[in-house]
């Protein structure tokens, strides 16, 4: 049985032998070209270490992209922009105050709005005709619909409205009167007279 073993031993031995020979001869002859390149190498002149690129320093960059100059259009929004800031300044804090109101608005705010915006798109639909009844009937649907939901301010305004309104219509009747009001004190003078 040892003799077995023994020769079980040596075929494998041979075996792989001859599968590795042809990867060790490869081996063998790429360290003789090795060699041979290293002496031609020792011929040429050798770089010194400072002119060996370093793994730590970045190269300068170069800058990507260079702005073109303002064209005509942008000039003519930034002076618009420049003109317009007091004004924009102004009503920020208003606007602010809108967005925060906005932002944690009353329950019913929507669904108000909800019924005015579309009264008053039914008033435009039922507004066929005339331009007069184009300005009346959406804004009358909408005033209608809003002091359904705003009795108490809808008062104050119709009130004021009513005031106001009164107050024109007199002055309005008294500028009329003295303009066909004829003078009765002064004595018509025609301009044909001398």
């Amino acid at each position: 049985m040892c003799n077995r073993r023994r020769v079980c031993c040596v075929v494998v031995h041979q075996v792989s032998l001859c599968a590795v020979a042809p990867g060790v001869a490869a081996l063998a002859s790429g360290s003789e070209l090795a060699a041979g390149e290293a002496k031609k190498k020792s011929q040429q002149s050798a770089l010194s270490i400072d002119e060996l690129p370093s793994l730590y320093t970045r190269p300068d960059p170069k800058p990507l992209r260079v702005e073109p100059e303002a064209g005509q259009l942008e000039q003519s929004v930034t002076w618009l922009r420049k003109r317009a800031e007091p004004y924009t300044s102004q009503y920020a804090p208003k606007i602010f105050n809108t967005y925060r109101f906005l932002s944690d608005p009353p329950a019913d705010l929507y669904p108000s709005v909800a019924v005015v915006g579309f009264s008053g798109f039914l008033g435009l639909y039922l507004a066929k005709g005339s331009r007069l009844k184009r300005l009346l009937f959406p804004g009358g649907l909408m005033a209608l619909s809003a002091s359904m939901f705003y009795p108490q301010q809808a008062a104050a305004l119709l009130k004021v409205s009513r005031d106001s309104a009164f107050t024109w219509a007199q002055q309005g009747r008294v500028a009329m009167e003295t303009l066909w009001k004829a003078p009765s004190s002064k004595k018509k003078v025609s301009l044909f007279e001398r």
